[in-house]
């Protein structure tokens, strides 16, 4: 089944509704698959197109790669090579046109080069450059940011390497305390019982392997909604707001991905009267809209993903589809 990313907007009043809707539950026990992936479809409010170098809406000045280089260069950044203009952003302010430049950034930590990009605003005379924020206060969103993130989805060659999980919130299950290495990261959707089975599976495995004495890494698990499962969506944002505020998040998470709609703290009626659930939900469901903002704009189209960190590389890897598969990459 196929589905739509959606921005998230909800009151305390309307949520408490939402929670008296049916949920499927995930089934018990382990499924016939270990993590199973689930087919969606993204929609993107950023209005950016690709664009030849020779296209005459680009100022001469910023076809020039002498120029950009010089501008993007810096000593924390490091020496810019390559820079070329790739997207032409629709900005919502009258005669503002926006540009994106992709450009390879060489330095200590990537010596081979590091492509990223970077977003420019001119007038209609072409004759002023602005750089910097673009912050849209009525809805408290970076634009440049959105862009950004837009534009690399549109150039990567899987969406998936778009992402970057690493910038998303997260809620960590802990690895044994022998393990240096970084947590394997897990970007799930619990809307779908793919996602709830999925997510049991792989946590239990990893706190077993954690209690058998094995080396074990740690598990970061990113929560993205699609809107296919509002109640789930509530869940999910509540477990991130515990999270915060009694440090309990995961916890809550695998109980909902158990018990679905037979879950205690989903009550309406202990919504409508618990502080401490109302700041939870309060607090989480800002974040899971940035994490879903993410998804849709890098057009995510399959979900649950996994990525594995080396240093400082954080890089997409195809979902193990065995129990030993797993294992493997968790006591790497």
């Amino acid at each position: 089944m196929r589905f739509k990313l959606t921005r998230l907007v909800f009151s305390i009043g309307c949520f408490a509704c939402i929670l008296a809707m049916p949920v499927a539950q995930a089934a018990d026990g382990i499924s016939g698959y270990f993590a199973k992936q689930s087919p969606l479809n993204a929609e993107a409010s950023v209005k950016a197109s690709a664009i030849s170098q020779d296209d005459p809406s680009i100022p001469d000045w910023l076809k020039k790669s002498e120029k950009l280089e010089a501008m993007l260069s810096s000593g924390d950044r490091g020496e810019v090579k390559n820079p070329k203009v790739v997207s032409k952003v629709e900005t919502p302010v009258q005669g503002l046109n926006g540009f994106v430049v992709q450009a390879d950034i060489m330095n200590d930590q990537h010596p081979e080069g590091k492509q990223e990009l970077f977003v420019f605003y001119t007038d209609k005379s072409s004759r002023y450059l602005f750089v910097g924020m673009l912050i849209d206060m009525e809805k408290e969103r970076d634009l440049n940011l959105m862009t950004e993130r837009y534009v690399r989805g549109t150039l990567a060659d899987n969406p998936a390497n778009a992402l970057r999980p690493q910038g998303m919130h997260g809620l960590v299950v802990d690895g044994s305390k022998d393990s240096k290495a970084a947590p394997v990261q897990f970007v799930v959707d619990l809307g779908h019982e793919s996602g709830r089975s999925s997510l049991l599976n792989v946590v239990r495995l990893q706190q077993s392997l954690v209690k058998s004495g094995k080396k074990t890494r740690g598990l970061r698990i990113v929560l993205v909604s699609a809107g296919k499962d509002e109640k789930a969506t509530g869940a999910m944002a509540i477990a991130m707001g515990y999270q915060k505020v009694s440090g309990d998040g995961i916890q809550r998470l695998m109980e909902f991905a158990e018990k679905g709609k037979d879950t205690p703290w989903m009550e309406p009626s202990r919504l409508r009267k618990e502080a401490k659930l109302k700041q939870a939900m309060g607090l989480g469901i800002f974040q899971l809209e940035d994490n879903s903002n993410q998804a849709m704009l890098a057009r995510l189209d399959t979900l649950p993903l996994v990525y594995d960190t080396k240093g400082e590389s954080v890089k997409y890897v195809m979902l193990p589809q065995s129990r030993q598969d797993w294992e493997t990459l968790l006591t790497r």
